[in-house]
């Protein structure tokens, strides 16, 4: 894949010449451009498909996504007061986000192989320490555990500096983590696969949720759009296993939902940039045979809840589904499945 410079990368780059002259801040640039371009020129991110076969995308391709979802969360550096140096860091803490995966999924977000990475890649590496430190322990909190074993991981991370300019560092690492979750659609999957068993058995579920999600970052109303399609067959009425998987994809789309609600109300506690985002809608669309079916189900929608910290994450698709159900009995499973068939049934 050869790069197309981001919106993000576009903007990065006049505020940099705006904030800190023309020939300071094009070298900033060049830094951080010089930096991507060795990774993509080695390869290095198309590798971890090789470490990971069944892991969904983790190319360039996502990185490119993260980096454009940023933006949109963002919408403007100057309205929210980022520093040009801000603005720099989160594009490198998105760039090294997931450089882990290479040594493989476990662990992939420590700050020991995240700065493996970075140090075989930035030149003269042993010059840049306070870089190394803000891009190693933002990114390694997009995910993972925190020291004390909990999933709160920005709580322990700090304000810190460099080249002696002040760096909001939950702020930026809660700009990640929640562009990290948004970074999620069919472009993650490859359909083909998925239709000839291609992936291992506990990834399928992953590139199946891919394959249905559309994801939307509406800065100017506050909100994210999620939008599910599920395709079903002409044989769905009396194919029970069809069923069956419809249920499980569901499920799991609750889970999914959930967490990125609780990801979008969670990242906002620490980060001022994220405030604007007060609610997550979530609309179910059914397909049968790729024809659109009229199945009247308003959408989810989730709103902020109080307090935050400390926030107890779903656990698994089960409790989504339980948890779902009890809040919006329109979408209990066994009751959606009965429409589908009623609606197959009318049609035949």
């Amino acid at each position: 894949m050869s790069w197309n410079t981001t919106k993000y990368e576009q903007a990065m780059e006049a505020y940099l010449i705006e904030k800190l002259g023309k020939s300071e801040g094009h070298s900033v640039y060049v830094e951080y451009e010089n930096l991507r371009n060795e990774l993509i020129k080695d390869n290095f991110f198309n590798e971890i498909k090789g470490k990971a076969q069944s892991l969904s995308d983790h190319s360039e391709r996502h990185i490119a996504d993260v980096l454009d979802c940023a933006y949109k969360l963002i919408g403007n550096f100057g309205e929210l007061g980022l520093s040009a140096y801000e603005v720099y860091c989160l594009a490198l803490m998105i760039l090294f986000h997931d450089v882990g995966n290479i040594f493989g999924r476990e662990g992939h977000d420590s700050i020991d192989k995240i700065a493996q990475v970075y140090n075989q890649y930035k030149a003269n590496f042993k010059n840049y320490s306070d870089e190394r430190r803000l891009i190693t322990l933002g990114a390694s909190a997009h995910s993972g555990l925190s020291r004390n074993k909990c999933k709160d991981t920005l709580r322990y991370i700090s304000e810190s500096s460099i080249k002696g300019e002040k760096i909001n560092l939950p702020e930026l690492a809660s700009i990640l983590r929640f562009a990290d979750e948004l970074a999620e659609g069919k472009h993650r999957t490859c359909s083909f696969l998925i239709e000839k068993d291609g992936y291992e058995e506990k990834s399928k579920i992953f590139h199946e949720y891919a394959q249905v999600t559309q994801m939307q970052i509406d800065r100017p109303l506050g909100r994210i759009a999620i939008t599910y399609t599920f395709n079903i067959s002409d044989k769905f009425e009396k194919d029970l296993d069809e069923q069956q998987h419809l249920v499980k994809l569901l499920r799991f789309s609750y889970y999914r939902a959930t967490k990125l609600d609780q990801e979008r109300r969670y990242t906002k506690y620490y980060s001022s940039s994220l405030k604007v985002f007060n609610r997550v809608t979530v609309s179910y669309q059914f397909e049968k045979e790729y024809t659109p079916i009229d199945f009247d189900i308003k959408p989810i929608v989730f709103e902020d809840k109080y307090p935050v910290p400390g926030i107890d994450f779903v656990k698994d698709p089960e409790h989504a589904k339980e948890e779902m159900e009890k809040n919006h009995p329109d979408f209990i499973l066994e009751n959606i499945i009965k429409l589908l068939l009623k609606t197959q049934i009318e049609e035949v």
